[in-house]
C-alpha cells in the first residue's frame, strides 16, 4: 500500500483503482486478442493492431476503473492490507500485567480505537491518514502505561508517606548523611507521584479525545471534502505530541530514582 504515514485521499485511491484498470487480466487479454485479430484481417499491419489494440485496451480500462464492483473490491483489499500493516506494526502489552487504574485508562482507550477502526470502516474512503494516527497514539499510550506501572511499582515499595516518616523518626539523631538520602529519596517520589497523577488525567483526557475524534469521522464520513482527513488526523498527531511530552517527563521522573542525592 505504500508508506503508511502518508496521508490515503482520493488521489492514492484513484491511483489504486486505475492500477487495478491496468492490471486487469481481462483487459489484457483482449487488448492482445484485438491486436492479433487487427493484423490478421488487416494484412499484418503492425502500427495499425496497435492503434487499435490500444483503444480497446484504454476502453476496457476506463470501463474497470469506473465499474462500482471493481471499485468495492479495490477498497476492501485496501482496507485488508492496512488493517494486516497496523496490526503488524505493534506489540501490544498484556493489561494484566498492569495496575487496576493504570489497566482501566488502557482498556477505555483501546476500546476507542476500535470504534475509530469501525466509523472508518463505514466512511466513503479509507481513511488511513487518521488511521495512522491514531495507531502511533495508542502506542505512545501504551507505552505510557507501561512508564507508569514502573512509577506505580516503585511507589508501592516505598510509599512517600513511610519514608517520610523515617526522616522524622531521625530527627536531632545526628545522621545527617541517612536524613539526606532520605529527604532526597522523599523529593523524587513526590515528583514520581505528581507524575502518576498527571499521566492518569491525561489518558483519561485523551479517553475523551478519541470519542471526539470517533464523532468528526461519523459527521463526515459522507462529505467529498479530502481535507476532512487531514484536519481530524491533525488533530490526533497535536494530541500526541502532549502525550510524548507526558512519557518524557515520566521517564525523567523514574529515572532520578537512581540518581545519588
Amino acid at each position: 500500500m505504500g508508506d503508511l504515514g502518508k496521508p490515503y485521499g482520493r488521489t492514492a485511491y484513484a491511483g489504486a483503482l486505475a492500477a487495478n484498470a491496468a492490471a486487469k487480466p481481462f483487459n489484457l487479454a483482449l487488448a492482445v486478442a484485438t491486436i492479433a485479430a487487427t493484423m490478421a484481417v488487416s494484412g499484418g499491419s503492425l502500427p495499425l493492431a496497435l492503434l487499435v489494440g490500444l483503444v480497446i485496451y484504454a476502453i476496457a480500462a476506463v470501463r474497470t476503473f469506473f465499474d462500482e464492483d471493481e471499485a468495492s473490491e479495490v477498497l476492501a483489499r485496501e482496507r485488508g492490507e492496512r488493517k494486516q500493516a497496523l496490526a503488524s506494526g505493534r506489540a501490544r502489552i498484556d493489561p494484566a500485567k498492569l495496575a487496576p487504574d493504570i489497566r482501566r485508562q488502557l482498556v477505555a482507550a483501546r476500546g476507542r480505537e476500535q470504534r475509530i477502526r469501525d466509523a472508518i470502516e463505514r466512511a466513503e474512503l479509507p481513511y488511513t491518514e487518521v488511521s495512522t494516527e491514531v495507531d502511533a497514539l495508542v502506542t505512545l499510550m501504551e507505552q505510557s502505561a507501561s512508564r507508569a506501572q514502573l512509577l506505580h511499582e516503585a511507589l508501592a515499595e516505598s510509599p512517600p508517606d513511610v519514608v517520610r516518616q523515617r526522616i522524622v523518626q531521625l530527627e536531632g539523631s545526628g545522621k545527617t548523611e541517612l536524613i539526606d538520602a532520605l529527604q532526597h529519596q522523599h523529593s523524587v517520589q513526590r515528583k514520581m507521584e505528581a507524575q502518576l497523577e498527571r499521566f492518569y488525567d491525561e489518558m483519561e483526557r485523551m479517553v475523551v479525545e478519541l470519542d471526539t475524534i470517533r464523532g468528526s469521522l461519523v459527521s463526515v464520513s459522507a462529505s467529498t471534502d479530502a481535507g476532512n482527513q487531514q484536519r481530524i488526523a491533525g488533530d490526533v498527531r497535536s494530541l500526541r505530541d502532549e502525550l510524548d511530552a507526558l512519557a518524557s517527563g515520566m521517564s525523567e521522573a523514574f529515572g532520578e530514582v537512581s540518581e545519588p542525592a
